[in-house]
């Protein structure tokens, strides 16, 4: 129960932030796990801007439509 106590209270803070504002940093979590799957399947890349175009491509950010 002390070890219980003690995390919550360590964590109170944020919990009531999370309460106030109902904002988590789960979208920002999950692109970074999509950067770094990337970054695993990444080894071999000969330059940054192929590395770039890649981290975009796989976030839907990259625009491949033909002007």
């Amino acid at each position: 129960m002390k070890k219980v106590a003690e995390m919550l209270a360590n964590r109170l803070p944020g919990v009531l932030n999370y309460l106030k504002h109902r904002i988590t940093n789960a979208m920002s979590e999950g692109m970074n796990s999509l950067v770094e799957r990337v970054v695993a399947n990444a080894r071999g890349l000969r330059s940054f801007e192929t590395f770039r175009m890649r981290v975009l491509f796989f976030l839907g950010k990259l625009d491949v439509s033909i002007a």
